[in-house]
Formats: C-alpha cells, sequence, structure tokens
C-alpha cells in the first residue's frame, strides 16, 4: 500500500479574507502575510520550479500548535520546472497557453507567454492588493479575456491608488 501524509491545516486566505468587514485585512496583517506569501514564492523557486496559480485559496493557515501563524502555501497542480537539469533556464514556448486563475494571473499568461518567476510574484501583488483595498478592478468579471484586457490598460498608479500610504 502506497500512502500520502499531509498536515492538517487552517483556513485558506480566501476563507479568512472573507469573513473580515469589506474583504479586508489591516495593513500589519497583510505585511505579515505578504512576507511569508514572498518566502514560500521564493522557496519553491529557489528548488527550480513556477508555482503558476498563486491565489487566496493556495495559501493556508497552520493549524498546530507553534504554526498558527504560520502561512502555508498549497496547491502544486499547475508548477512547472523552469530550470533545466543543468541548471539553465529551460527555453520559452512560442505560445504557452493561459496558467492560473484570471483573477490574479499576470498579464503574461493572459497573452500566453512563458511564464517566469515574475510572473508568480505579479500574482502575490494581485492579492495583497486585494488584501488591502477588499477587491481588485476586474472583480465583478468573468471572462479572462476581458481580465486581461482591463489589466493590460489599467497603469500601476491606479492599480495601487486606494492602498494606504507609505
Amino acid at each position: 500500500h502506497n500512502y500520502l501524509v499531509m498536515e492538517l491545516l487552517g483556513e485558506n486566505l480566501s476563507e479568512l479574507r472573507r469573513r473580515r468587514v469589506g474583504g479586508r485585512l489591516s495593513l500589519p496583517t497583510t505585511v505579515r502575510l505578504g512576507v511569508q506569501m514572498v518566502r514560500a514564492v521564493q522557496a519553491i523557486h529557489d528548488l527550480g520550479y513556477l508555482h503558476r496559480d498563486i491565489k487566496p485559496s493556495n495559501f493556508a493557515m497552520g493549524l498546530q500548535p507553534g504554526r498558527k501563524d504560520q502561512c502555508i502555501m498549497i496547491d502544486f497542480g499547475l508548477t512547472r520546472k523552469y530550470r533545466l537539469p543543468n541548471g539553465q533556464i529551460r527555453p520559452a514556448r512560442e505560445i504557452a497557453g493561459f496558467r492560473g486563475t484570471a483573477r490574479y494571473a499576470s498579464i503574461n499568461s493572459h497573452l500566453s507567454k512563458e511564464l517566469s518567476r515574475r510572473d508568480d510574484l505579479w500574482s502575490v501583488l494581485y492579492l495583497l492588493i486585494e488584501f488591502l483595498t477588499g477587491q481588485l478592478p476586474w472583480r465583478k468579471l468573468k471572462d479572462k479575456e476581458e481580465i486581461g484586457l482591463l489589466k493590460i490598460h489599467f497603469n500601476s498608479p491606479e492599480l495601487v491608488r486606494d492602498l494606504p500610504p507609505s
């Protein structure tokens, strides 16, 4: 018999956000979670993989004593090795297809470009903005092409205008 044993985790960050007034998390909570998410992304990148589906429901809080404040990356179903066995970066495909979840996917994913480490970080940025503001400008859209077009035409100052001042 084969067995897979996994740690029992608490709620995912999507559930956590939904329980908050206006779907917003506080600045200190967002910063704490953001640091942990970036470290998790860096860890998977250091192993030579891209996650390609960074979103709140793919991070869960620890449940065990000593891990309740830890944010843990889950769901590696769309991961892809970006390094070849010799350590070189895998050559980009001409058309890679869309990967991820439309709300949080990078513009490159919407354009069917080969994804890189940078694209995982764009996804983290989108979810952190959503944590702080309670929404993303494309939240009401369902069509991934429409979401991609809005992301392309939405400039950075507009995207971050509702964030707390530094």
